[in-house]
């Protein structure tokens, strides 16, 4: 026993701690709390036991003068929040079924106590994260139901460990053997090597070996993201853009249909439509003909000529002295798209924007190759590097969303259903919810939001790991089920934590600026108990390592070469 009761507040106990300025640190080898913050208590209410946390230790300021003594014994006491309660035969409730009373005596919580409201199990259904903060010896597993059944946040300040956990819990994935494709934004997880596939957008330079070069097709795009890609205004822009994309479906589709009449070939010069002059009739029963190939948005089309056809489209309704045919050019309407035709020239000139949207020899679909990835029994780690991919025109945005579409379309057919997948979003608040635009023509890249939203029920979680959540939207967090919080030094980022945290993890967020490296505190509502964990060190640790200003120092130029500075570094 190291106290007893003195005062029951709510769901908090008030404790005195005189016994335990006496206690042993162990006892056969086990470790004992000692009254410390942040450990963990058992009070005997007779038939069970409230498990808690302690949140507060002190002594009376009258008994300060006892502090110089030697054998230290002061009388304290602390508070503790109650969690849950522990019943006899070891089972565990969230909450507490019965409240402590003025008197009852607190004992120091064993490994096997910790455990079992922990929810420990074994076997290959779990997941080790780590050892317990405040007892080592006690392992801390995380069944996987828990751990990505309700998606999952991994947050952090820079530095605090959140790439480290988030590596370990890739390596432990594919060693469980399941499946997880990690969107890696700066590269710094290229260190997994073997472990897992690696494709790349944009080019190979510091890539591992036998990384693939990839991009993603410009017909993958949705309007909403073709919106956000060339940021056509809404007035004249929006709509010939529509018409343009539509025609150059219809070209293509002629173009490569065998069967096409003479009439509907003779529509099409240079890969274009050219309208003037054309016959209605004409047009119109090739747009019916080809009518499933227009309307769907994902319908091949060459976007290098785009450009041409966005003008093609600026002509009159009718020909004055034809009006079975289109009329003549309407330069009004030219001069009103112009900006819109030299953005997207300027665009096709870019090549590292061109290689990604407009793959050529040598450079694969990301999407069929996810495909192939996924149907492939023996892989489990899919790594997505965005280190060389531009960020001009919200590409990398673009790029995330489209493949969040692909997933979810694939998750809504069933496929995730027995083989579930988890999807793990490095810098997440880099893609969720982003709007691209201004007041007057916005879109929304939400695809990930959406997976946030329904994706569980089909077998995709996704795994967000962020140094800013209070750039997340507030309706992502809420849809977590476990979150890892490394140290938080930000008051807005602990706020939004704490939002999307359960009542009871609420005192847990205290500690969360004292945390050191590599240390988190795991919450949510699926995990029994909020507890701060010392995550396991990866095999292969991600390359976050700073700037190493350390090799700074006078060179041949002579500067600092008064000596101040040179005695400051070896100093």
């Amino acid at each position: 026993m190291i106290g007893v009761v003195f005062q029951i507040e709510g769901s908090y106990a008030d404790v005195s701690f005189v016994a335990a300025t006496r206690l042993p640190k162990s006892h056969f080898g086990e470790y004992l709390g000692r009254g410390e913050v942040g450990e963990f208590v058992l009070i005997d209410v007779g038939g069970s036991a409230a498990f808690g946390r302690l949140l507060r230790v002190g002594a009376p300021t009258t008994n300060a003068d006892i502090l110089s003594q030697s054998e230290r014994r002061l009388p304290a006491d602390g508070r503790i929040q109650l969690l849950s309660t522990l019943h006899l035969d070891g089972r565990s409730i969230r909450g507490i079924v019965k409240y402590p009373k003025v008197g009852d005596p607190v004992y120091a919580a064993s490994a096997e106590a910790i455990l079992s409201v922990l929810g420990a199990v074994s076997g290959p259904s779990r997941l080790v994260l780590g050892r317990l903060s405040v007892d080592e010896s006690v392992e801390v597993a995380v069944p996987l139901s828990r751990l990505f059944g309700r998606h999952l946040a991994i947050v952090g300040s820079t530095g605090s460990g959140k790439s480290w956990t988030m590596g370990h819990i890739a390596e432990s994935t594919a060693l469980l053997g399941g499946k997880m494709i990690l969107i890696d934004a700066t590269g710094e997880f290229h260190t997994l090597g073997s472990r897992a596939t690696h494709l790349a957008f944009g080019a190979l330079d510091d890539e591992p070996d036998r990384t693939k070069l990839v991009g993603i097709p410009h017909h993958m795009m949705r309007e909403s993201d073709r919106s956000a890609f060339l940021n056509p205004s809404s007035g004249t822009q929006l709509p010939k853009l529509r018409e343009a994309i539509r025609t150059l479906r219809l070209a293509h589709a002629i173009a490569n249909d065998v069967g096409a009449t003479g009439e509907h070939r003779a529509l099409v010069a240079d890969g274009t439509i050219r309208k003037t002059g054309i016959k209605i009739a004409t047009f119109g029963g090739a747009t019916r003909k080809y009518g499933s190939t227009i309307e769907d948005p994902h319908a091949a089309f060459d976007i290098k000529l785009i450009g041409t056809q966005i003008q093609w489209e600026c002509v009159w309704p009718s020909d004055k002295n034809r009006p079975d045919c289109f009329g003549s050019m309407d330069y009004t309407q030219i001069g009103y798209v112009s900006t819109l035709v030299s953005r997207i020239n300027d665009l096709l000139q870019t090549p590292e924007v061109m290689q990604v949207i407009d793959p050529q020899t040598g450079t694969l679909n990301v999407i069929d190759e996810i495909a192939s990835w996924i149907d492939n029994p023996g892989a489990h780690l899919l790594r997505l590097s965005l280190r060389n991919l531009t960020f001009a025109n919200h590409l990398r945005e673009i790029v995330v969303n489209i493949l969040g579409q692909a997933l979810l379309a694939r998750a809504r057919s069933g496929a995730f259903r027995v083989k579930p997948l988890v999807v793990a979003v490095d810098e997440a608040h880099q893609f969720f919810d982003v709007t691209v635009g201004d007041e007057f023509s916005s879109s929304r890249l939400n695809a990930f939001d959406s997976i946030a939203k329904e994706g569980r029920k089909y077998g995709l979680t996704v795994c967000v790991a962020t140094q800013r959540p209070g750039d997340l939207p507030a309706g992502v967090l809420s849809q977590v089920g476990m979150t890892i919080v490394h140290r938080l030094a930000d008051g807005r980022d602990r706020q939004r934590v704490e939002q999307a945290a359960a009542e009871l993890d609420h005192s847990a967020t205290r500690l969360l600026p004292g945390l050191v490296p590599g240390e988190a505190i795991l919450m949510g509502v699926d995990f029994p108990v909020p507890v701060s964990v010392r995550i396991s060190r990866p095999v292969a640790p991600p390359a976050s390592d700073g700037p190493r200003y350390s090799s700074w120092g006078p060179g041949e130029s002579g500067i600092g070469g008064d000596g101040s500075d040179g005695e400051r570094d070896r100093a």
